[in-house]
């Protein structure tokens, strides 16, 4: 079937037998093509015509033979762009559902997909978990300027991770938090406050406080200085206090 294909074609559905891509060129009009060793090998010599298709589907065969090296055959081929046709009464070779005027081009659009959404191989992994052992420091997360200590323990801040910080009332949570909130914010980390005990003026001045590392009830004709370097910075505060319905 090879020399039908043209290069504009991106579907492509493999048989084990040529009768069988004669029967589905014959009734769908796709591209097909049989393997050159029935439908138990996949010699490698023929992926690199295979690579111009960005769907394969593979029906080839009813039985569990065919079956287990369809699924094989779509490790090797990508399982993103790969669709098997599950033998079954319903589903026989496509010469055969041709025989029995089955609906071919209603067969190939049931077809399953290689992949599931839900789960991945280390082959898909692969390349991925490479390029976290080659940027270690990356992966780590961004560093806080003023608590190596910190950094010791949780490498640093990291996107899509959950940090909870426990204590008794007046332990210095909120104090420590918003020292900890204002190290990644002065790094240009983006940070959204939700602070539902404490006020949002009374924060800001802690914050504004702690930027400044000094007194400003002390130091007023500093403060719109010290005020208009803070504002800069990517720092937002919810509107939400006290109780709230869970909705």
């Amino acid at each position: 079937g090879l020399p039908l294909i043209s290069r504009r074609d991106t579907e492509l559905v493999l048989t084990g037998w040529e009768l069988d891509a004669l029967a589905l060129h014959q009734a769908t009009g796709v591209a097909s093509l049989a393997l050159p060793r029935g439908a138990t090998c996949l010699p490698p010599a023929l992926l690199p015509y295979l690579e111009q298709f960005k769907r394969i589907t593979l029906w080839l065969g009813e039985d569990l033979r065919s079956w287990e090296a369809a699924k094989l055959f779509a490790r090797k081929l990508s399982l993103k762009r790969c669709s098997l046709v599950r033998p079954g009464d319903l589903q026989p070779r496509p010469l055969e559902a041709l025989n029995q005027g089955l609906n071919l081009t209603k067969i190939l659009r049931a077809a399953l997909p290689a992949s599931h959404k839900s789960i991945v191989s280390f082959r898909q992994l692969r390349e991925e978990v490479f390029g976290e052992l080659v940027n270690t420091e990356q992966v780590a997360g961004i560093k806080w300027a003023r608590f190596p200590e910190l950094n010791k323990l949780l490498k640093g801040h990291r996107r899509g991770e959950l940090t909870i910080f426990t204590g008794p009332t007046g332990s210095g949570k909120t104090t420590f938090i918003s020292e900890y909130a204002l190290d990644l914010c002065m790094q240009g980390v983006c940070t959204l406050w939700g602070s539902f005990e404490i006020n949002n003026v009374r924060l800001a001045k802690i914050m504004l406080t702690q930027f400044a590392a000094q007194r400003l009830e002390d130091q007023l004709e500093l403060y719109d200085e010290w005020a208009d370097r803070f504002e800069d910075l990517p720092l937002y505060f919810m509107t939400f206090h006290g109780q709230q319905n869970i909705k």
